[in-house]
C-alpha cells in the first residue's frame, strides 16, 4: 500500500499536501465542555438539598406551586444548563471523532465505522452508545503512531479507559433511568406536585446519577487527552503548517 502524495511519515515533520484535519483545539473544546457538565451536575447536588426543602413544604401546602417553582429555579436551572453543556459536548465531540475517522482514511487506515459512523453511530441503538464505543476503539488503535505505512494496526491493542467510559456514559445511567422509571420517574410535562415529588423520593438516585456523570466526564477526559495525543504524533499535527482546518 502506497502512502497519499506528500505523507512523509509518522514524525514531527509538517505534512503538507495530504489534506489531513486539525484536532487539537476540537480536543480541548470537548473536554472544557464535558467538565463544564461535570461541575455543574456537582453544584446540582448542591442545590438539591434546598430544593428538597422547598419539595416537602408544597407537599405539605406550607407554600403555594408559584413559590415553590421560584425557590427551586436554581435547581431547575442548573439541569437547564447541564443539558446544553452536554449537548454542545456532544457536537463537538461528534466533529472530533469525524475529523480523526477522516484522517484515517486519508492515510489509508480506514476500519468498519467510517467518518459517517460519527454521527449516526450516537443514535444507533437509541442511548446505548455500542457504535460510538467500538469507534473510540478502533480510532484508538488506528492512531498508533508506532506502526509504519502499511502496517497492521487492527490487531493492536486498545486502552482500557474506553470500556470504562462506556460503561459509566452508557449502562450505568441506562440501569439508573430503568430504576428510576419503575419507581415513578416524573415524565415530561408532569405538573409541579410530581416534580416536587421526584425531588423528595428521587434524592439517592439523583445524587448516584450526578456522581456517575461525573466519573463518566473524567473517563472521557481521560479517552479523548490520550487519543489526541496519539492521533497528532501519527499526523505529525505538532509541527507548523501541518494540516488543514
Amino acid at each position: 500500500m502506497t502512502a497519499p502524495a506528500g505523507y512523509v511519515g509518522y514524525s514531527s515533520t509538517p505534512i503538507n499536501s495530504v489534506g489531513l484535519y486539525r484536532i487539537g483545539k476540537l480536543t480541548k473544546a470537548a473536554i472544557a465542555l464535558a467538565a463544564t457538565s461535570a461541575i455543574v451536575t456537582l453544584l446540582s447536588i448542591l442545590a438539591l438539598q434546598a430544593a428538597q426543602n422547598d419539595a416537602r413544604l408544597l407537599l405539605d401546602d406550607s407554600i403555594d406551586v408559584e413559590e415553590f417553582v421560584q425557590r427551586a429555579l436554581p435547581y431547575l436551572l442548573m439541569s437547564v444548563v447541564q443539558a446544553v453543556a452536554t449537548l454542545a459536548a456532544a457536537i463537538v465531540t461528534i466533529i472530533w471523532m469525524y475529523r480523526i475517522a477522516k484522517n484515517h482514511r486519508t492515510l489509508h487506515r480506514g476500519g468498519t465505522w467510517g467518518p459517517g459512523w460519527a454521527i449516526g453511530g450516537w443514535f444507533l441503538p437509541p442511548l446505548l452508545y455500542v457504535i460510538p464505543f467500538l469507534m473510540f476503539r478502533e480510532l484508538w488503535k488506528a492512531s498508533d503512531p508506532d506502526v509504519p505505512i502499511g502496517g497492521e494496526w487492527k490487531s493492536n491493542r486498545s486502552s482500557p479507559v474506553v470500556p470504562i467510559w462506556f460503561v459509566l456514559y452508557s449502562l450505568v445511567p441506562i440501569g439508573l433511568l430503568i430504576a428510576q422509571t419503575s419507581g415513578g420517574f416524573a415524565s415530561f410535562g408532569a405538573s409541579e406536585r410530581d416534580l416536587a415529588r421526584q425531588i423528595v423520593d428521587g434524592r439517592t438516585s439523583t445524587i448516584v446519577s450526578a456522581v456517575v456523570a461525573v466519573a463518566g466526564a473524567i473517563a472521557f477526559a481521560l479517552l479523548a487527552r490520550g487519543l489526541d495525543q496519539r492521533h497528532r504524533r501519527l499526523t505529525g499535527e505538532a509541527a507548523p503548517s501541518v494540516v488543514r482546518g
